[in-house]
């Protein structure tokens, strides 16, 4: 399974890119030809996945640069350096389509647009819910995180297909000015996920720790050895695909320093063996100084 998807992770961006630019030249001439500002918006929107697809092959072609001696921990971030341009551009887009939409509705000059732009949404729609189902299968199975914030555009773009679809509706039975507004809603929904996600991206650029509880999966992983009294620490972050993570176990001080190697090493393995998008594991030992004699005595009769 693991190796199905990793063929299809060089297949599927290329597909997600040629779909993408598909249906920014479909939408963005029939949003004109229609008078859309809504359908015209929303093509732009598809245009820069064009863009986000390009950097998601770049970016993870680059990530799959085996580790060396120039570069240790390989070139896992550069998917989110990817992302974080990706989410730049997003903000320069929707921002471009805010000011455009705004100018129309403050001009006065709107007009309903040709139903023609309905079912061009519609079509769009359909588009972005099967490209988003392809790019979340490959960018969860990966776990890529460029892949996935590709994946989570095409479905933003498939939730401003709707409002486009239902601002044409509206307009062409009396509410011209929902067509514009539609656009405001596309640009802004372009907005917030330019920098919701693009935040979180940086966030993981500057090494933020791992989300939710993985850190204490991890730590309660390690407590099943018997060896093991107690973790410090665990210190885990993302490096593009997978994840390092920096620990310190604790064990029994009369342990000599050839068994707490052992046990360390022990640890490290047993991680990377369940948990194949560990990266590398650093297992750092010290010993329980404050062990009670009743404690001592169980460990003897062991």
């Amino acid at each position: 399974m693991q190796e199905k998807c990793v063929k299809c992770g060089k297949i599927v961006p290329w597909i997600v890119l040629m779909g993408n630019l598909t249906l920014a030249i479909f939408q963005i001439y029939i949003g004109y030809a229609a008078n859309s500002k809504g359908l015209v918006a929303d093509g732009f929107h598809s245009g820069t996945d064009v863009a986000t697809t390009l950097m998601v092959i770049i970016t993870v072609r680059l990530s799959s640069h085996k580790d060396d001696k120039k570069y240790p921990w390989g070139l896992g971030k550069s998917e989110f350096l990817g992302a974080v341009f990706a989410y730049i551009l997003l903000f320069g887009i929707a921002c471009m389509i805010l000011i455009d939409a705004i100018g129309v509705i403050v001009s006065g000059q709107i007009h309903p647009p040709h139903m023609a732009a309905f079912f061009a949404a519609l079509v769009a729609i359909l588009a972005n819910f099967i490209l988003s189902s392809y790019g979340f299968c490959v960018g969860k199975k990966l776990n890529s995180p460029a892949m996935i914030a590709n994946a989570q555009e095409n479905r933003s773009d498939m939730l401003s297909s709707i409002a486009v679809l239902f601002g044409v509706f509206a307009a062409n039975i009396g509410f011209p000015i929902i067509d514009a507004l539609a656009a405001i809603f596309v640009g802004l929904m372009i907005g917030k996920s330019a920098v919701t996600l693009g935040l979180q991206s940086f966030k993981n650029l500057i090494d933020e720790a791992l989300p939710g509880d993985k850190e204490k999966v991890i730590e309660a992983e390690v407590l099943k050895y018997r060896q093991v009294q107690g973790v410090n620490y665990v210190h885990a972050r993302r490096v593009g695909q997978h994840a390092w993570v920096d620990m310190e176990i604790i064990i029994d001080p009369r342990n000599t320093v050839q068994e707490g190697h052992a046990i360390a090493r022990e640890v490290r393995q047993a991680l990377m063996r369940k948990y194949t998008q560990i990266k590398d594991v650093t297992v750092a030992f010290t010993c329980k100084e404050n062990i009670t004699p009743k404690a001592l005595a169980q460990a003897a009769r062991k």
